[in-house]
């Protein structure tokens, strides 16, 4: 099914003053195939989620955001206060990974 054929069936099951169920049941198309579609294209006109940006920072030994021991290598700290900790050596790594998939959303220091 495309985009132009779930647009007509929409159509054409509005008019037709059928449930869905029984409509589908009739035209051959499973539920599954009438939802994917559905929920495609309201995903497409609702407008796109901006990513919040991450940044990354070095920490000093008495930063007060850690208590005790401060880890070494790489922590992301994301704006809902969820921490990601990364081990030491994975920082470059884990940056240019981060650059490839977020692109302008991370901020380098």
């Amino acid at each position: 099914m495309t985009k132009e054929e779930f647009e007509v069936l929409q159509l054409d099951l509005q008019q037709s003053g059928k449930s869905i169920k029984s409509y589908l049941q009739e035209a051959g198309i499973g539920y599954s195939t009438y939802n994917y579609w559905r929920k495609k294209l309201e995903a497409e006109a609702s407008p796109a989620r901006d990513l919040a940006p991450i940044s990354f920072t070095s920490r000093q030994q008495s930063d007060p955001a850690f208590t005790g021991v401060v880890p070494s290598g790489a922590t992301l700290l994301f704006p809902n206060g969820l921490r990601a900790h990364f081990g030491s050596g994975t920082e470059g790594m884990l940056m240019e990974l981060l650059t490839k998939s977020l692109g302008s959303h991370v901020l380098p220091e």
